[in-house]
């Protein structure tokens, strides 16, 4: 039994802090030894599902293992390891395209961290990131500036400065994707679409298949990539600003159809880059010849940009092109999606 002196020095310890204005900490209760030791063995068991659920994208596992793991991380008291393992699991409900979802969770723990932490960054990068999923420029845009303005995470200049330039170049490309979405069904003619592949292929440089994107996406595009980015800028201090492509290069064809492109990574990756995939195995296997690599790349690309919407055919040509041109090791390695944890641990 708790000796009543202690109650009794905890409430006058509360009401003191009630007549001061400050916050009052719920009173932690020592869990027994025995309780502790078996909620530790299921975190080590729920742990690696977890895992597993994120990195096969399996929403429904995530979401049915998160469950327990947030009963025993809240009972154990660890809520900076909870808020990790959501950041996690409302990112992959954003690729999902749950987005009510994704905003509900990256709010709520915004709420759990302190914003000087990078669990806390992270959420608000990934709140605003998801807003521009949306193509809701405005609603994404106080969270943008949270990110751009907070010193109290990373602390070194230098350091900083990298994260500010992958963060709004991840900024532009959320903002060129959601804008090339049409959202309608999207029916292409995949012979046709290779044949005028391999013609370009034959007739084109990188930079002309570039070139050739930029020239292609709708006015709106580079409108929203201007407003994005520019807003982005302006938030830096002068002298980094001046370290960054002015919102005015942004918008040239060749730089515009580099972001362009950079963004279909988060579309066509997984189809292209899990070893898993077919058309993996297709590329590295002796059974098909160059011809039939080159039609695969064509049919993932045409098929999985056409089902986000995208249907211009110069941009499922131009892609298609240079990412037979890359190859897939070149292209899975540099185009490979990184997420808003990876920006975080670049800061560490």
């Amino acid at each position: 039994m708790t000796d009543p002196r202690k109650i009794n020095d905890i409430f006058n310890n509360l009401l003191k802090q009630k007549i001061e204005g400050k916050p009052s900490k719920p009173v932690k209760q020592k869990l027994p030894i025995l309780q502790v030791e078996s909620l530790n063995n299921r975190l080590d068991r729920l742990t690696p599902q977890f895992k597993k659920a994120i990195e096969e994208k399996n929403i429904v596992d995530a979401k049915t293992v998160i469950s327990d793991l947030q009963q025993v991380l809240r009972t154990l008291g660890k809520t900076t390891k909870l808020v990790e393992f959501k950041n996690q699991l409302f990112e992959l409900a954003l690729e999902d395209k749950d987005y009510d979802f994704a905003i509900d969770g990256f709010s709520s723990n915004r709420t759990l961290v302190n914003n000087s932490t990078r669990l806390h960054l992270e959420a608000t990068a990934l709140l605003a990131i998801t807003y521009l999923r949306k193509n809701e420029i405005e609603k994404a845009k106080p969270f943008i500036k949270e990110v751009l303005e907070n010193k109290k995470v990373i602390k070194t200049e230098a350091t900083r400065e990298k994260f500010n330039k992958e963060i709004i170049a991840r900024f532009d490309e959320e903002c060129a994707l959601a804008s090339l979405n049409s959202n309608r069904i999207i029916e292409i003619n995949i012979d046709e679409l290779h044949q005028e592949v391999v013609k370009v292929l034959e007739t084109s440089t990188n930079e002309q298949l570039f070139i050739t994107i930029g020239k292609t996406v709708p006015k709106l595009t580079k409108d929203l990539l201007y407003e994005v980015d520019k807003f982005s800028k302006n938030i830096l201090p002068y002298k980094e600003q001046k370290m960054l492509p002015a919102p005015e290069e942004i918008i040239k064809d060749e730089p515009a159809g580099k972001t362009v492109f950079a963004s279909f990574k988060r579309v066509v990756y997984n189809s292209l880059c899990d070893p898993k995939s077919e058309i993996y195995k297709a590329w590295y296997s002796n059974a098909v010849g160059s011809v039939v690599d080159k039609k695969y790349i064509t049919v993932a690309v045409g098929l999985t940009l056409a089902g986000h919407g995208i249907g211009v055919t110069a941009l499922l040509i131009s892609a298609a092109a240079l990412i037979i041109r890359f190859g897939l090791d070149i292209y899975c390695e540099k185009y490979k999606p990184a997420t808003v944890t990876e920006f975080r641990r670049k800061s560490d």
